[in-house]
């Protein structure tokens, strides 16, 4: 293609931004924006004050990945892990596909212990918690695991199980005392079809790609992604999943959080 030829293209693209009102960035990535939070003075949403209204979450000023605000989630040990930090809010909009990305530093002295959940996606009914499942509920979600690693944590259609499943990482993708960037993207299946997926990058390198996830038995405007599930937390069900101190009792460990962002 001649320099000519490219000189046009260019100048097309840079007419229809000016005549659409959107940049260029929106044109190629092409996404919409369904949540954002960054904490910071001025932008704070519905879901910034949910979350700091949670006992357990505090704002952390200028503690964020690039020195701007974030939040530090306290996680209390008891006798099934530690403490269960939840919260759910809509999207703007109800999709089919769906990216949620944020920012994570485990304190220094964070233990993995067995592991823990991380946030995640779902419908009007989401089904958490070992509950049953039924044709209209699923969830989407991540899980820290023992030594740092990640797995996704899905509850789906598959009937004889419990819990969600997944799968996890061979190696840690996390470090304490470190910032990640993690994106968390997952695609409906058409109803009963095996072709649903949840893909886990971290900082900008793909760690689990699950394939084949049926998380819908039926259609419907109640079963398309349209939660934003904020949850973590270690469990668990017994004390081999609880945060301890040096003399084996419960404990207390932290967690930074930044830079929500759901697009579809």
């Amino acid at each position: 293609m001649g320099t000519r030829a490219i000189k046009l293209i260019i100048s097309s693209i840079l007419l229809l931004v000016l005549l659409q009102g959107c940049t260029l960035e929106n044109i190629i990535r092409d996404e919409h924006i369904l949540l954002s939070e960054d904490f910071n003075e001025g932008s704070k949403s519905g879901l910034a004050k949910e979350l700091l209204a949670n006992q357990y979450i505090s704002l952390a000023k200028g503690a964020g990945a690039d020195g701007s605000d974030a939040i530090r989630v306290a996680y209390v040990g008891y006798q099934r892990g530690s403490e269960r930090v939840l919260a759910k809010y809509p999207l703007t909009q109800k999709v089919d596909e769906a990216t949620l990305s944020f920012d994570v530093r485990f304190d220094k002295d964070f233990q993995w212990v067995l592991g823990g959940k991380l946030h995640g996606l779902g419908p009007v009914h989401s089904v958490r918690g070992g509950g049953a499942r039924h044709p209209e509920g699923w969830s989407a979600r991540i899980m820290f695991k023992k030594g740092g690693r990640c797995s996704t944590y899905l509850y789906d259609q598959t009937k004889e199980k419990k819990y969600g499943i997944g799968q996890t990482t061979k190696n840690p993708v996390f470090v304490a005392g470190q910032w990640h960037h993690v994106v968390f993207q997952m695609r409906l299946n058409e109803p009963m079809k095996p072709d649903g997926f949840a893909r886990i990058v971290i900082d900008n390198q793909e760690v689990i790609n699950t394939t084949g996830v049926i998380f819908r038995g039926k259609g419907g405007a109640s079963t398309r992604i349209q939660q934003f599930l904020f949850g973590t937390f270690h469990g668990g069900s017994n004390l081999k999943w609880t945060p301890t101190d040096s003399e084996g009792k419960p404990t207390t460990v932290y967690a930074y959080f930044d830079n929500f962002k759901v697009t579809d």
